[in-house]
This record gives structure tokens, C-alpha cells and sequence, in this order.
């Protein structure tokens, strides 16, 4: 089904007239429709983070809330801010005490306490 319609507009994007084949065309170029979905995706991601309202405490903080007297490895990296690498290589400097459970590697919150005390 083809249209003889040639519209004169404008691009929303980069304000420049083009002439449109269709009534719903908005923009003048392929390229302009990314460059516009892009913007759109970055502000709703902005938009997000903003409701969320991260709240930044410190690492004592963090700790109080939780229950166990020991944490996971991601737990614990989530709590000091650091990646996993970075704590398996204080633990393997013999900067931070770890224990082994049924092959799982747990760090008790006192030994972090004791880690932040030292820094």
C-alpha cells in the first residue's frame, strides 16, 4: 500500500525540515531516531535511580541490620565495597580472617570490625 503524501516537517531531534512520506513520521533520519531513543532510555534510567534515592551509609551501618554473626562473600564484598577479587586477595594476604563451611567461605562481622579498626 504506498501513499503519495510529502509532508513538510520538522525532526524532533535535530530541528531540521525534511519531507515525511507518512502522517506519523518524527523523525528525519534513522540516526536521529536512535540518537533520540537513547536520550529517552538515559533519562528513564536517571529517572529511576533518582526514585530510588540511594542512601550511602558506612559499612558499620550496614551491619547492624543484618542477623548472622557471619556473611557470605558477596555479602560481605556488598557491605566493604569492594569486588570479590579484592576480598579474596585480603583474605589471601592474611589481611582478613575467613572460614571454611562445608567448602563454602563465610567471614564472621567481627573479623570486618577488626579489618576497619586496623585501616
Amino acid at each position: 500500500m504506498s501513499s503519495n503524501i510529502s509532508l513538510q516537517k520538522i525532526c524532533e531531534e535535530c530541528a531540521q525540515p525534511f519531507i515525511a512520506k507518512t502522517l506519523v513520521t518524527r523523525f528525519c533520519s534513522h540516526l536521529c531516531n536512535r540518537r533520540h531513543n537513547k536520550k529517552k532510555a538515559t533519562n528513564q534510567r536517571l529517572a529511576i535511580s533518582i526514585a530510588q534515592e540511594i542512601n550511602i551509609s558506612s559499612p558499620a551501618e550496614t551491619m547492624k541490620g543484618i542477623g548472622n554473626d557471619y556473611l557470605k562473600l558477596p555479602e560481605a564484598a556488598a557491605i566493604m565495597r569492594v569486588s570479590r577479587r579484592t576480598l579474596f586477595r585480603l583474605i589471601s594476604e592474611k589481611k582478613l580472617k575467613s572460614k571454611k563451611v562445608l567448602g563454602r567461605t563465610i567471614i564472621l562481622k567481627e573479623d570486618i570490625r577488626a579489618f576497619f579498626q586496623i585501616q
